[in-house]
């Protein structure tokens, strides 16, 4: 039988599966509370994106509320950050390059 780890994506940490560890409806994973939170996770989040109950003026704790959404969601699945390669693929189409010319640019200007 084997131990599988994975690198937190806020921290660095390496993180056994096998321990506690905070993850996302999506798949991504975090060594803490902390760092998921730092990385936008939210546990419980409002449809409206408002805070916490209070903000909405429903007067209904947000597990009651009907704009409540009560799945667990990052700002990654909820989109609104992507992933670096996402957002390098994007650039370099709006730039008109391949990957391999920008790193041919690179290295002109980094001598």
């Amino acid at each position: 039988m084997s131990v599988d780890f994975f690198d937190c994506t806020v921290c660095g940490e390496s993180v056994c599966t096998c321990g506690d560890f905070e993850r996302c409806e999506c798949g991504r994973k975090w060594c803490s509370l902390e760092c998921a939170y730092e990385d936008g996770f939210k546990e419980n989040a409002c449809k409206n994106g408002y805070e916490d109950s209070d903000d909405c003026g429903s007067g209904l704790d947000c597990w009651d509320c009907d704009n409540n959404q009560e799945e667990k969601s990052c700002k990654y699945c909820r989109e609104e950050d992507f992933k670096d390669s996402i957002l390098l693929e994007y650039a370099l189409k709006g730039l008109e390059v391949t990957r391999q010319e920008l790193i041919e640019m690179y290295k002109l200007e980094n001598k």
